[in-house]
């Protein structure tokens, strides 16, 4: 959903994010290195003319909520692991219309680029299944299509 007038700009940059998160979705399943989810989303971010945050990852969801495996989303990264059937974890790259290049406001929480450009983001967490993956934080309505895209 988008608030107030939106430029074509932004709403082209979040299409882009979506379908950035998407394309490393699609290639879960089990038997897949971690590190590829990387690639996809990266090709789909640079198609769009946009680039990939590095400093921050995907992860694993367990009793500890931040934790391995890391899911890079920047191409030729050096995660290790190999996806498994009952494997939990997110997909959440930050695509941006600028540099990938990120800095931490003194609030110690918000992260913005370098050069303040546009920036969007979108995550699922996910569960690797024994021929695929289950969207775990997919919506129930509008057939799982997040509300920029149902409005």
């Amino acid at each position: 959903m988008f608030v107030g007038d939106v430029s074509d700009t932004a709403r082209k940059l979040v299409q882009c994010a979506y379908d950035s998160m998407m394309k490393g979705i699609s290639i879960v399943k089990p038997g897949e290195r971690y590190r590829n989810v990387g690639n996809e989303i990266q090709k789909q971010a640079n198609s769009c003319g946009y680039s990939v945050v590095r400093a921050y990852c995907g992860h694993g969801i367990n009793q500890l909520f931040h934790t391995v495996p890391n899911v890079p989303h920047y191409a030729k990264n050096k995660a290790i692991g190999v996806m498994k059937p009952g494997h939990t974890f997110t997909i959440e790259p930050m695509i941006n219309e600028g540099i990938w290049r990120d800095v931490t406001w003194p609030d110690d929480w918000t992260a913005a680029t370098v050069d303040g450009k546009l920036s969007a983001q979108f995550e699922h967490t996910l569960l690797v299944t024994e021929t695929g993956y289950e969207i775990l934080t997919l919506r129930d309505e509008h057939d799982g299509k997040p509300h920029f895209m149902t409005a």
